[in-house]
């Protein structure tokens, strides 16, 4: 039927009386062969990029469904059953063939109750399952086939649990034996890294996360609960205060870069065209020297073109389950170039369990690596804990947890807003705004760091990237997509804008770092092809960063119109100009006094009749 077996040869039984005591099976010789379970344990252990493991699901998801399809039952699929050989370049797999089909029957056609007992017996992490679900029927599969898959494999589970009862002395063999290593590391352990979308990837589901975090909550909770009142009382000062400080607008909008072998060429003329701003460049933990050594020199050069630039040490789940290695590798990023940054920022996204941080716990491993290198750089700025979207709690625990001779020199987060739409749209009574001074208030509050909070990861992911979006990575799913925060490109322009103005005129935040300069799927600049393409948001920001360079903002101009802003600045040499826009649609507004012409920030000259001039979702230039 086209589907893969090894082709026999021979077979030979031998039987006494009635009874077969011995059956073999004689199959032609397959050179570089090896098996489903083999290879992806060796992508766990030694290569755990996300592409190659969707690349080898697709494999044999489509491989299963021939063999269903042509109406083979297989009734042993285990993983070690499924036979394949990788290609020459080591990125893909060829060959797939099934063994042990002994059990198998052959039948007309076959049911979803049949596929899902067969693919019940397949193990993968439960969110690599449900994609190798999905590529198995190419569409969002059947209800019946997933609860007969559900109840099949927990069938399976139960079978499995009983093999030390049903095979004591080999399981006891097995156990005992120093030379038996497990297929696959612990789930907890389980660690791979999506380059498309440059983040680490989630193998569980929420449900089978949530099993090994039954204590983070009442952890996370108690600190929180503990501290709530003070910050809560700073939170609300904060907000009578804001937009009434001038702020100098000089390096309060920054930049990552990602830095790979041979990329900062292209990334170097873009640069030059935004000015000096500061930078962010992010050091990876599982990425090997070449890379490492990239960063190095990037460092280097753009300290010297005049940048301020600050580094990110960023942890896998080695760095955790190996604190001594994690401690080395620090010294080594610090001995490098720790006399060049402006800041160093310890951890990444360690409320996300993809990242390798499971609790507090985990990330005090990484911190401890640090602080027994505190006094050997004592010069250095050190901020975090870095924690993720509007999730405080965590960040009040991270700090509580610090040991005791560390604290931060400043707080920084990754406050995204974008499952909200614009920025200043509410979750609860909480819009941007709000965040950012609670963001704050708790830097004030908090023993364990400065009071500054710096906002280092922000963006928002961009409609038809497919993979390369964060919320579209590893693989696109069938099916209608339910709370894409994706947008179009104009519409990253324009919230990207508002979002720095509201975060820095506030006078809450002191910095804000976009991500990034370059990436296809949520970038200022498209880098997909040989030629990268400035996107709108790019060539919108320039021109935000030519407008405000040297200026001063004085305060919000009093409005009645709702969803109106209006910022006025104090250029270099002393002429007022404000910048505007309406989140609730488009109003019509009187030019403050002084004020003759309005710009858009795509460049559009705007008309102005009778003084008066409409403002929309874009920021406007009014000089």
């Amino acid at each position: 039927a086209g589907v893969g077996t090894p082709e026999p040869i021979a077979f030979l039984e031998r039987w006494t009386e009635n009874r077969l005591v011995e059956s073999y099976v004689i199959t032609a010789w397959r050179e570089g062969v090896s098996d489903f379970k083999t290879e992806l344990g060796c992508l766990f252990r030694q290569d755990p990029q996300c592409e190659k493991f969707i690349t080898l699901l697709q494999r044999v998801a489509d491989a299963v469904r021939a063999m269903h399809d042509a109406g083979f039952l297989h009734n042993d699929l285990g993983n070690q059953n499924i036979m394949l050989r990788r290609t020459a370049d080591g990125r893909d797999w060829s060959d797939v063939e099934f063994i042990d089909l002994n059990r198998g029957r052959i039948k007309a056609a076959l049911s979803h109750r049949e596929r899902a007992r067969d693919i019940s017996r397949i193990y993968l992490p439960s969110d690599l399952l449900r994609i190798f679900k999905e590529m198995y029927y190419a569409d969002v599969p059947p209800r019946s086939f997933q609860r007969w898959e559900r109840r099949y494999r927990k069938r399976y589970a139960f079978h499995a649990s009983t093999r030390s009862w049903r095979h004591p002395i080999r399981e006891y063999r097995k156990r005992h034996d120093p030379a038996e290593v497990p297929a696959y590391p612990h789930e907890k352990d389980m660690w791979i890294w999506d380059e498309r979308s440059g983040q680490a990837q989630t193998i569980l589901v929420s449900k089978d996360r949530h099993r090994y975090m039954r204590l983070r909550l009442l952890r996370v909770g108690l600190p929180t609960l503990a501290a709530l009142p003070s910050v809560w009382r700073e939170y609300r000062g904060l907000l009578k205060g804001v937009y009434n400080t001038p702020v100098e607008m000089r390096e309060r909008i920054g930049l990552a870069v990602e830095i790979l072998p041979g990329s900062l060429e292209k990334q170097l003329p873009l640069l030059e065209q935004l000015g000096k701003l500061p930078l962010m460049i992010r050091f990876y933990r599982h990425r090997g020297d070449e890379e490492r050594v990239a960063a190095f020199e990037a460092v280097r050069r753009l300290h010297a073109a005049g940048h301020r630039v600050s580094i990110a040490l960023v942890q896998d789940r080695l760095a955790v389950r190996n604190p001594g290695a994690w401690q080395v590798w620090v010294d080594e990023v610090l001995a490098e170039v720790g006399n060049l940054v402006d800041m160093v920022e310890v951890g990444h996204a360690i409320n996300r369990v993809k990242w390798g941080i499971w609790d507090a716990g985990d990330y005090r491993k990484l911190i401890r690596g640090v602080s027994a290198l505190r006094e050997k750089y004592p010069r250095i700025v050190f901020s975090g804990p870095a924690v993720i979207d509007f999730e405080y709690p965590y960040t009040i625990a991270a700090l509580k947890n610090l040991p005791e001779n560390f604290s931060f020199e400043a707080l920084s987060h990754y406050l995204y807003v974008d499952r909200r739409g614009a920025p200043e749209n509410r979750q609860g009574r909480f819009a941007s705004l709000e965040k950012f001074a609670l963001g704050r208030a708790i830097a004030k509050q908090n023993p364990k760091c400065g009071d500054r909070f710096i906002v280092s990861e922000v963006n928002w992911p961009l409609a038809g990237t497919g993979v390369y979006s964060p919320v579209g990575s590893p693989y696109v799913s069938p099916g209608e997509r339910k709370n894409d925060p994706s947008v179009s490109e104009d519409e990253y322009a324009d919230y990207m804008l508002r979002y720095l103005l509201i975060a820095i005129c506030s006078g809450l935040v002191e910095r804000v770092f976009w991500w990034r300069l370059a990436a296809y799927g949520y970038g200022l600049v498209d880098d997909s092809g040989d030629e990268w393409r400035p996107r709108p948001a790019f060539m919108m920001l320039k021109r935000l960063l030519q407008w405000t360079d040297g200026a001063v903002f004085r305060k919000k101009a009093a409005t009645i119109e709702k969803g109106l802003y209006l910022l006025q600045f104090e250029s270099g040499d002393g002429r007022d100009f404000y910048l505007g826009w309406c989140s609730e649609g488009d109003c019509e507004i009187a030019l403050p006094e002084g004020m003759r012409r309005a710009v858009s920030a795509d460049g559009t000259k705007l008309p102005v009749a009778g003084n008066c001039v409409t403002l929309g979702s874009r920021v406007v230039l009014l000089e």
